[in-house]
């Protein structure tokens, strides 16, 4: 469900008011019932959706049976948590949230290692409210690698296609509230980048690289694209520093660590590039030189993504024993209760966590 005082419910609601969804994937939020069902009183009040009892979404609690079926026009909720709406408050930092918003994850993760589910698609949540509930985790990405016991897992940003019928919805609804934030054509330009380390401050990134973590983050790619249907990847490195290091002399982080596991990698069969400089490759990339690029950090890699496939990007946590996808913005607090939050990254990611699962 993600903070329930950011947009994570009501882009959920409206992401499941596209029959395409029902269509892909059977879709249960995790969370607290009476949040969603806000949600929808919500939208309906802003008139985002069709007003009077008989157009709404049905909120259903769910339950695991030997036959579950998905019925659009129904949202199943299983609850993992009694959050009231009367307990939050739009656009604020609150532990109630944060601790709902763990122990949906939590559920989650433990039906998905159950078999339960076959996959799990994260709305956004607020670091400083999981924080604050007493979550030692920065992020989703850390908490996942936590309750999986897994060492080593990478982010992946994937821009992601939609079909033509979710491009048209999309583009007619943004025309009327003249708005221009969404690509209105049925090809986003495609980009694919991995990351070495994630949710930790710029200084300490040189820190924690090392031959050995660029090299796994280089496999786990190369192997997370075999899955998803590239006989052959082509990766490239980005270096960490201007010019990637100008031979040492802005930096010796190529020389130490980079090259050295580009070099394993190709011993091993692998086709990666690099280190190159990273304000240069992105522009080769998109073109299609390369499948994916290997980051040494979080805006290395999300700027770039983000400014060509803001809304049509979603985020996948390769490595882990379970298929999880997600979002690619936060919790907006800006502009949660408004009714306008985008629901196109959760519609992505829903597509994403539906074609690995069947890949």
């Amino acid at each position: 469900m993600g903070d329930a005082a950011g947009i994570g419910p009501e882009i959920i609601v409206k992401a499941l008011t596209h029959n395409y969804v029902y269509q892909i994937c059977h879709p249960i939020v995790i969370g607290s019932p009476a949040i969603i069902q806000n949600a929808v009183k919500l939208l309906a009040d802003k008139d985002i959706l069709p007003k009077g009892k008989e157009n709404l979404p049905s909120i259903s609690l769910f339950q695991f049976t030997k036959h579950i079926t998905a019925k659009y026009g129904r949202i199943d909720v299983l609850e993992a948590s009694t959050l009231q709406p009367e307990e939050i408050s739009y656009g604020t930092i609150d532990p109630r949230c944060g601790a709902a918003a763990i122990q949906a994850i939590e559920t989650a993760v433990k039906l998905a290692l159950d078999g339960k589910v076959n996959a799990i698609t994260t709305a956004p949540i607020c670091k400083a409210s999981i924080q604050r509930a007493g979550s030692p985790f920065p992020g989703h990405t850390e908490m996942l690698s936590g309750l999986t016991q897994t060492s080593n897992t990478v982010m992946m940003l994937k821009t992601w296609d939609f079909p033509s019928q979710i491009i048209s919805r999309f583009s007619d609804n943004l025309k009327k509230e003249k708005k221009n934030t969404f690509n209105s054509t049925n090809t986003v330009e495609n980009l694919t980048v991995s990351f070495v380390t994630n949710h930790i401050p710029i200084s300490e990134v040189s820190q924690q690289l090392s031959v050995e973590r660029i090299s796994d983050v280089i496999r786990i790619t190369h192997d997370a694209l075999v899955q998803f249907g590239l006989a052959k990847p082509r990766l490239v490195v980005a270096g960490l520093n201007p010019h990637a290091g100008e031979e040492g002399m802005f930096g010796k982080e190529e020389q130490t660590y980079i090259t050295p596991a580009i070099q394993q990698a190709n011993a091993a069969g692998y086709q990666v590039d690099g280190p190159l400089p990273a304000d240069t490759l992105y522009k080769k990339a998109i073109r299609g030189q390369w499948d994916a690029v290997v980051a040494m950090y979080h805006d290395q890699g999300n700027i770039p993504i983000k400014l060509i496939g803001f809304g049509q990007v979603v985020n996948i946590t390769l490595g882990l024993p379970i298929v999880r996808t997600s979002v690619d913005h936060g919790t907006a607090f800006d502009i949660a209760g408004k009714g306008i939050a985008n629901d196109t990254s959760l519609i992505a990611a829903l597509a994403a966590a539906s074609q690995i699962v069947s890949s």
